[in-house]
């Protein structure tokens, strides 16, 4: 006996399948593998291996070593069978995400879903817009309107760790959303460094999915260039996965106009 009504087989090792077999099959279908759990099920690189988590739509006490989440119902098409075990759509699970995780870590979940084509910045928005009062949702908000190309605000918490790396390898701090006309339209300068023409543009994402926003962002890059700005991208997942490799490239370019 694994979980009430779950059984495996007498003498099959124990596993991270089977535990997340086994709370599903517990749930039945008044449940469904959510949040870390269905991240993990989906494939995301930051949830490998992570412990049994159910969304239940019934009031039941979860067994011991399952984490519950309580809903009224599901919406058609956040639940789906996926390798035999019923589990919220990928959607559904950024929105749960979004909603417990810590901002960076749901960020990054989200970032990945897009860089993997799992998702685009179109079925997002619709998300948002059908989901208005539920928990996380701002963040999302957030992110679709930067997935959109939008010139708005920095996000803080990418600001936050851009000004980290910069702190720790000792670099310049710049100036933040620094107003120029570029292009015949007023645009805004994620970080400038004073005395240089270096520019340094912050993605909280690594693939632009809309065509739009990508054409956007080239005709917005050209109008910096040809304003005699010298324009260098650092994408969250470089500045998470390899930001020696940032500093020292804004290094080189900072000693070419007189830094020290």
């Amino acid at each position: 006996r694994v979980l009430p009504n779950v059984y495996r087989v007498h003498g099959a090792a124990r596993t991270w399948l089977g535990e997340l077999q086994a709370a599903a099959l517990w749930a039945g279908a008044n449940g469904a593998l959510s949040h870390g759990a269905a991240a993990a099920w989906w494939g995301f690189s930051r949830f490998e291996s992570a412990p049994p988590e159910l969304t239940l739509l019934d009031r039941r006490k979860p067994p011991p070593r399952v984490k519950s989440h309580s809903a009224d119902a599901f919406a058609p098409g956040e639940v789906v069978l996926l390798r035999g075990l019923r589990v919220t759509s990928r959607l559904r699970t950024l929105l749960d995400l979004a909603g417990t995780c810590d901002p960076l870590t749901a960020r990054a979940c989200v970032d990945e879903a897009m860089r993997r084509r799992w998702t685009t910045a179109e079925q997002l928005s619709r998300l948002v817009e059908r989901s208005p009062h539920t928990r996380g949702v701002e963040l999302l908000r957030s992110l679709v309107r930067e997935y959109e190309g939008g010139d708005g605000p920095t996000e803080s918490e990418l600001e936050l760790r851009v000004y980290e790396l910069l702190d720790s390898e000792g670099l310049p701090r710049p100036m933040k959303q620094r107003p120029v006309m570029a292009g015949g339209r007023l645009r805004r300068l994620d970080f400038f460094f004073p005395s240089t023409p270096i520019v340094l543009e912050a993605d909280g994402f690594a693939w632009h999915a809309p065509l739009a926003a990508f054409e956007r962002e080239r005709a917005r890059h050209n109008a910096l260039t040809m304003k005699g700005l010298v324009v260098i991208r650092w994408t969250w997942r470089a500045i998470s996965d390899e930001p020696e490799k940032c500093a020292a490239q804004l290094r080189a370019l900072l000693s070419l106009y007189g830094w020290r």
